[in-house]
């Protein structure tokens, strides 16, 4: 089992920031359209002391490869400047092809729920449970949830992406996670969505790992920048975190590429 915790001091941007207190992380409640599921922006709250915010990855290599998802969308907070600061602490618990299933029956994940005060817990079904099982997938979704309910947090589903070979499955990805997502009230970042855009869009860069499935560094540098503007209502392109090993030229391209995708996609 890879549990992996990040703790940073963060500064947030005025007007931008998050907030949530021990006991409610929302002011309002998700709304959700009967055309649209997928709500952007940032949430606007109360921090109370102490001022942390934490959040909780469940999933597996689509969330920890390259250091994992937490890792850089950490990277990305910690090079916000403000007069206002926040502790950050984001950590992930992910295992080579784990479903929710998988999940909710491992002692491990159910600990590391109840083992802190979160304020968001991001699901991660694996790759291809949402269009070959999506009823599994909407079960172990539920009892996460519940689990997540019981420690006060909200939970957020991480729409994942098609592989390189079935681009077109994202249609089918996309209405599993959104039906979900009506069920248990909870925001979905659209990371698969962002996916399909930038690889039509942008072939030149290659998001997919060698073997055209999992995520390469590029690959989960965007996703990173999907949950930065997803969740925190900022834009990527202001942001001047860039993952060592990715040329700048190509960060500059993924940032501009989710913003434009999800503000366009509201």
């Amino acid at each position: 089992m890879k549990i992996r915790s990040y703790i940073v001091s963060l500064f947030l941007l005025l007007g931008n920031v998050l907030t949530f207190s021990q006991t409610t992380l929302l002011t309002e409640d998700f709304n959700y359209s009967a055309g649209d599921a997928i709500t952007n922006h940032g949430w606007i709250a109360t921090v109370t002391n102490p001022p942390v915010f934490k959040m909780l990855f469940i999933g597996n290599s689509f969330t920890f490869y390259n250091d994992g998802v937490d890792y850089h969308l950490q990277k990305m907070l910690s090079s916000d400047i403000s007069s206002d600061s926040l502790t950050y602490n984001i950590q992930e618990i992910a295992e080579s092809s784990y479903t929710l299933e998988a999940h909710y029956n491992d002692p491990l994940t159910i600990a590391k729920i109840k083992s802190d005060n979160w304020n968001i817990v991001v699901l991660q079904e694996q790759s291809t449970r949402p269009i070959n099982n999506p009823d599994l997938f909407l079960q172990y979704a539920k009892l996460l949830d519940t689990e997540i309910k019981k420690m006060n947090a909200k939970t957020v589903l991480y729409m994942t992406w098609a592989p390189k070979a079935s681009l077109n499955d994202i249609t089918q990805l996309a209405s599993a996670y959104i039906s979900v997502g009506q069920q248990l009230n909870a925001l979905v970042v659209p990371v698969g969505k962002v996916w399909n855009y930038f690889v039509k869009t942008y072939p030149s860069i290659n998001i997919y790992y060698t073997d055209d499935k999992h995520p390469s560094l590029p690959g989960t540098y965007l996703i990173a920048c999907s949950f930065y503007y997803s969740l925190f209502g900022r834009n990527p392109i202001k942001n001047t975190y860039i993952p060592t090993g990715l040329s700048s030229a190509n960060g500059v391209t993924i940032r501009k590429a989710v913003y434009d995708y999800l503000q366009q996609n509201k």
